[in-house]
């Protein structure tokens, strides 16, 4: 498939999920790099990474449902903050010899993903939401 220089969109998915053996709390966060070309979307790049938290006392952040965890805010913030150093990191070892080095990853707003995962929506308008960039 040749890319023909249009926009090129950032979108970044996550998911939290249990690891009860180890203590332990997985964030997998996802750099998904896209385009349209004749109105249809083409995938350039997906690039996931996991980042593991061990926390402790882990039984107080156990929900109903076996794969789930209730965290609280705050650490979520620190979770993401984290997880997004690596994956900006490793994005651009990735692509250091790719025409897509010129579209690191770009400033994520934490407060929308953590909004995102909490709500299922997006933060109150009074914030900048950044987890869609679009190059031009």
């Amino acid at each position: 498939m040749r890319y023909d220089g249009s926009p090129i969109t950032v979108y970044i998915r996550s998911r939290f999920h249990a690891i009860p053996a180890g203590h332990s709390v997985a964030l997998t966060l996802t750099a998904v790099y896209y385009y349209y070309r004749s109105q249809m979307r083409h995938n350039l790049v997906e690039y996931p990474v996991e980042v593991t938290f061990e926390i402790d006392p882990y039984t107080s952040l156990a929900s109903d449902t076996e794969d789930e965890i209730e965290l609280p805010p705050r650490i979520m913030t620190m979770m993401y903050s984290v997880a997004i150093g690596a994956l900006r990191g490793m994005l651009a070892q990735k692509a250091a010899n790719t025409p897509l080095r010129d579209y690191p990853l770009p400033i994520v707003n934490v407060s929308e993903l953590v909004s995102r995962h909490l709500y299922g929506s997006p933060s109150p308008d009074r914030t900048i939401p950044l987890v869609d960039y679009i190059y031009n």
